[in-house]
């Protein structure tokens, strides 16, 4: 099986399909099987792309560390390790849910490496103080015994969702501990993101279910993003959005036009 070292955390991928080169990054609690193959991702894009998915760490078959340190800006850091171990230069990336968080983060940081962006189940949090509250309600959950014990709701959905995937609990309270104790992960301040956003000239599509938990304006990115797109697929939420149809549609559209540009 494929895996690449970064820092002496083994980073599990695989690569399917022909064309121009696609990262794709899976949400919170996911793998690649759950995010891309169940959902049918792989059998939508792979003709029309290279598709390069990887289990970001903490997750699926890569290394697993529980120090919150291990993660936060790190994950992006495996993105480019990869690409670099593939000889990449340049690729588009999808992320989904924390996929898109660590895709927007290299958009900033890393924006001399990718071509185009879609980004889709993320929304930017309304306050700093809602984030931190719901990041670590999220954590006491993850760390509770039980889901008895769990009372929160958000804090439940994410431990029921956990427990479905055979995730490693404790690896997870470190990814969502990642978010409250590192601060230069710039989604701890929005004001500072909005910013920042207005620069980016990279073509981005964001895409979302209309009935997303996410707190936010579903729409905010697009709208600070100079000619980006954006979608809203009616009568989805947060999960039942990845296999639906009309998801896959928008996405093989944007990327057509992007690789055809």
């Amino acid at each position: 099986m494929p895996y690449f070292d970064n820092e002496g955390v083994k980073i599990y991928y695989e690569i399917e399909g022909t064309g121009p080169d696609l990262l794709m990054i899976h949400g919170f609690a996911a793998n690649i099987e759950m995010n891309w193959k169940i959902s049918n991702w792989i059998k939508t894009l792979k003709d029309e792309n290279r598709l390069i998915l990887m289990d970001c760490r903490g997750h699926g078959k890569s290394d697993k560390p529980t120090d919150p340190a291990q993660y936060g800006l790190k994950m992006g850091e495996d993105v480019i390790k990869l690409m670099d171990h593939l000889s990449i230069q340049k690729a588009n990336l999808f992320g989904y849910s924390m996929g898109s968080r660590i895709t927007l983060n290299l958009l900033i940081r890393e924006p001399n490496r990718i071509n185009c962006a879609i980004l889709g189940g993320f929304v930017i949090p309304p306050s700093n103080k809602h984030t931190t509250v719901r990041y670590k309600s999220v954590i006491d959950a993850l760390k509770a015994e039980s889901l008895d014990q769990v009372k929160d709701l958000i804090g439940r959905e994410f431990r029921k969702f956990a427990e479905s995937t055979g995730a490693n609990l404790n690896a997870l309270a470190a990814v969502m501990g990642s978010y409250v104790h590192q601060p230069e992960d710039m989604f701890t301040t929005s004001g500072r993101i909005k910013k920042i956003l207005r620069k980016i000239s990279i073509p981005l599509l964001t895409v979302v279910g209309s009935e997303d938990f996410l707190p936010g304006d579903k729409a905010l990115i697009a709208k600070l993003v100079p000619g980006a797109c954006h979608f809203q697929i009616q009568g989805r939420d947060h999960l039942t959005v990845v296999p639906d149809p009309r998801f896959h549609m928008v996405v093989k559209a944007f990327l057509n036009f992007v690789n055809h540009s």
